[in-house]
């Protein structure tokens, strides 16, 4: 966990979000079925305000969309009908590894939420640390780190610059 002491904020939830992908891959899922759902958590590298997605996402887990069978039972904020019935069907035949991620990831990304991030960031590198440890323990293979170090944490308080262009298709 050490050599991400040095990774920005971004460029740690960005590791988090390659964990997700790689784990579809070897749970052999066809990621285009999934791609709505990356999209999604790939804003927080570009994002402003984390409170779009935040919102966003905490919709996005599997446990708390399928809480529900209509769309009509709950207010959802940021899904259209279109895409609850969407993400409903696709989370009929998940595997519960895809839960534990997305609410991991969306950990990860509230942990230094409306913070300067102080030192290393220590929550956010807990939370990025179950996911490894949930990673290895699943034998899912982590990403290569090698893309992520170029996000400093001395970049804006911590937080790392915005940056696009990441995806698992990328950096394998």
């Amino acid at each position: 966990m050490d050599v991400f002491k040095n990774i920005s904020f971004r460029g740690r939830v960005a590791y988090g979000i390659s964990c997700f992908e790689s784990a579809l891959i070897a749970l052999k899922y066809n990621l285009d079925e999934w791609k709505f759902i990356v999209n999604y958590l790939w804003e927080f590298t570009s994002i402003q305000y984390l409170d779009e997605w935040s919102d966003t996402v905490v919709e996005l887990i599997p446990e708390n969309l399928l809480e529900f069978k209509t769309f009509e039972e709950e207010e959802f904020e940021r899904l259209s009908k279109d895409e609850f019935i969407y993400l409903y069907n696709l989370y009929q035949t998940n595997d519960g590894s895809i839960d534990i991620l997305l609410r991991a990831i969306y950990e990860l990304g509230i942990s230094r939420a409306y913070t300067v991030i102080e030192g290393y960031g220590e929550s956010s590198l807990k939370s990025l640390e179950k996911i490894i440890d949930f990673m290895i323990e699943n034998k899912f293979p982590l990403p290569n780190i090698d893309p992520f170090l170029g996000f400093s944490i001395e970049e804006n308080s911590g937080w790392g610059n915005k940056f696009d262009g990441i995806s698992l298709s990328n950096i394998l």
